[in-house]
């Protein structure tokens, strides 16, 4: 059975470095951080007081304010999210199909910030005061079904919720719904509102957080010696996945092409990670074998580089695993000391970053790595941007309790000979 095609046609982005993608890629090819400290409420007597916020952000600008008033800020920014998609794809919904065209999203924390307000007031005035949509509000189900609701899209719908993992996770399922022909559209996103007084006491309690608080912008240092723990990302991201001669019929502009992908799981200890495990090694292999690439086809690996040491010595390893001496000579970044650390949205913001890296010739930098650690011995991307042709990139995502997700994607070209058979 021939396989059919799958490309991308629409970003949108409410990223806290940027919210558009313009603003967004702004930022990461010129190296501004995003990491501030947190104005949402008071962290003084946090041991770590600072995150990436999305700053300037109104709701109501992309929707009605009874319903911005009736749903939690990740779903705020999923929305907004996919209104800027559909704008960027110049697709006109109303003459497609509804049950061809659905949404996949992914979040870790949904309404956390609804269910920790409504909390509050309970504890304060009782249950008649605890608002009656706060039900819905709190699912984490609420992004995709106000998505579908609002644009009409009748088709598949789900939503992931694996933690860091849930947006590219999300991303491959809905690859999977286009190219095994249960849609010919699908939205796909990540979102989360974190940076909240409990949610982010809960992180500094786990010991994950950076508290590098006298220079928030240097704080988030992936795969350097003196890293010492990720920050808090917020924000939402959209990407419109499309069979290609759906996307070619109405003229589309295709930023690239989603070659293949795969899932894997370390199964050592949910709480931290065996540096020896070569579950991502043969995760990333998988990601190739099942994309029909070689690994001598990658120009650029997006890693997930989340300032863990431990997790970015075991990143390298893996890679130097599948790529041999190969390894040394592929760029390789990680995009969250600008963005921060999003949780379920980073996977898509890595999707966005690889395909704009192949159609702009440009590989954004990985901020703040002074002094790599030995075991971390890679040709990252440092300090400025890189100017290079990539037609292949390798995206990877690894999660708390073992997650791994890989995906390749690829510059578009029209040669038939690229779809693939089973």
């Amino acid at each position: 059975m021939e396989k059919r095609r799958v490309v991308i046609t629409g970003m949108g982005v409410v990223a806290p470095n940027g919210i558009g993608i313009e603003n967004f890629w702004d930022s990461l090819v010129h190296g501004r951080s995003a990491v501030r400290k947190i104005t949402h409420f008071d962290a003084s007597s946090y041991p770590s007081q600072i995150a990436a916020e999305v700053p300037d952000f109104d709701s109501t600008n992309y929707m009605d304010p009874k319903i911005s008033r009736r749903l939690g800020r990740f779903a705020h920014f999923a929305l907004a999210a996919a209104e800027m998609a559909v704008e960027d794809s110049q697709i006109d919904l109303n003459q497609q199909d509804p049950y061809r065209a659905g949404v996949f999203f992914g979040t870790a924390i949904g309404g956390g910030d609804i269910s920790e307000s409504q909390h509050n007031i309970f504890m304060e005035k009782g249950i008649k005061r605890i608002s009656p949509f706060s039900a819905i509000s709190i699912s984490t189900h609420s992004a995709s079904g106000v998505i579908s609701c609002k644009l009409n899209l009748k088709g598949p719908n789900t939503t992931v919720a694996a933690g860091c993992n849930s947006g590219l996770d999300a991303a491959c399922l809905a690859y999977n719904a286009v190219r095994f022909g249960d849609a010919d559209i699908m939205f796909v996103g990540g979102g989360e509102a974190p940076i909240t007084p409990y949610i982010h006491a809960i992180f500094c309690s786990s010991g994950f957080l950076s508290r590098e608080n006298r220079e928030p912008h240097k704080a988030l240092k992936p795969y350097d010696t003196n890293s010492d723990g990720f920050v808090l990302g917020e924000g939402g991201a959209i990407l419109i996945l499309e069979e290609l001669r759906h996307a070619l019929k109405r003229n589309a502009k295709i930023y690239g092409e989603i070659l293949g992908y795969s899932f894997a799981n370390e199964a050592f200890d949910l709480f931290g990670i065996e540096t020896g495990n070569g579950a991502m090694a043969y995760n990333l292999h998988q990601a190739l074998r099942n994309s029909g690439a070689h690994p001598k086809d990658v120009d650029y690996i997006n890693a997930h580089g989340n300032g863990l040491l431990s997790y970015d010595i075991y990143e390298t390893e893996a890679i130097k695993q599948v790529f041999g001496e190969m390894a040394y000579n592929i760029p390789v970044t990680s995009i969250k000391p600008v963005t921060g650390h999003s949780i379920s949205v980073t996977g898509i913001l890595q999707i966005m970053t690889s395909l704009l890296a192949i159609n702009h010739s440009m590989i954004p930098p990985t901020l703040n790595l002074e002094n790599p650690d030995p075991k971390c011995d890679l040709n990252y991307v440092q300090k400025y941007f890189l100017k290079k042709e990539i037609k292949t990139s390798l995206i990877n995502v690894h999660g708390f309790g073992g997650r791994l997700t890989a995906m390749v994607v690829q510059e578009f070209s029209q040669d038939i000979s690229r779809g693939q058979k089973e």
